[in-house]
């Protein structure tokens, strides 16, 4: 008779592969050192597993959740800068507080082992589409695919939280420039005071 799964056991599973690819990249991190690292036997991961590519997808969803449950207080009826800082201040802070966390989703999204339904757009992604249609009109990036420039946005997002991370005394002018350079760069204006 097969033994109950734990939900504490998968949550130590995810948790270890994270810390193992953060580590070793997801190429370098084997399921018998993600299972050490979790505390169980490597038989035990294929219980809450499959294979190592469901365990890739599941910690690929599961970070792309926990970043979209810190958007819980979107202003959604801010007009796009406000809205578009809201995402960059929460991004910045993640990426701060939890560089693993970036990094591995980094390794995931080109490893090219995640399944294509995981590659739907989540809360971040759509808000991101709505504040560039909305941010862009007038300023010459209209004809600008929206998922070019969220995938731009990003980019920038996780450059200016790389710097950051390895230059902490500059982090305040780091996250302003990075802003100002964006909204500059989406909009031709410069940033508006907030209210």
């Amino acid at each position: 008779m097969a033994r109950p799964r734990s939900g504490n056991k998968r949550q130590a599973i995810l948790d270890a592969a994270l810390k193992i690819c953060a580590e070793r990249g997801i190429g370098g991190a084997p399921t018998s050192a993600i299972s050490k690292t979790a505390g169980i036997a490597e038989g035990s991961l294929f219980t809450y597993f499959k294979t190592k590519d469901e365990l890739l997808n599941e910690l690929y969803l599961t970070l792309k959740a926990e970043f979209s449950r810190h958007l819980s207080d979107f202003p959604h009826g801010a007009d796009a800068q406000t809205r578009l800082r809201y995402v960059w201040d929460k991004f910045v802070d993640m990426g701060e507080a939890h560089p693993q966390q970036l990094t591995v989703l980094g390794q995931l999204r080109t490893s090219g082992k995640l399944f294509k339904d995981n590659e739907t757009p989540n809360f971040a992604a759509v808000e991101l589409m709505k504040i560039v249609a909305e941010a862009t009109r007038g300023s010459g990036l209209e004809g600008v695919p929206a998922e070019f420039l969220v995938l731009m946005i990003r980019a920038q997002m996780e450059t200016t939280v790389e710097f950051i991370n390895a230059h902490p005394g500059q982090e305040e002018n780091c996250r302003e420039q990075g802003f100002a350079m964006l909204w500059r760069c989406l909009t031709g204006n410069e940033v508006l005071a907030a209210a």
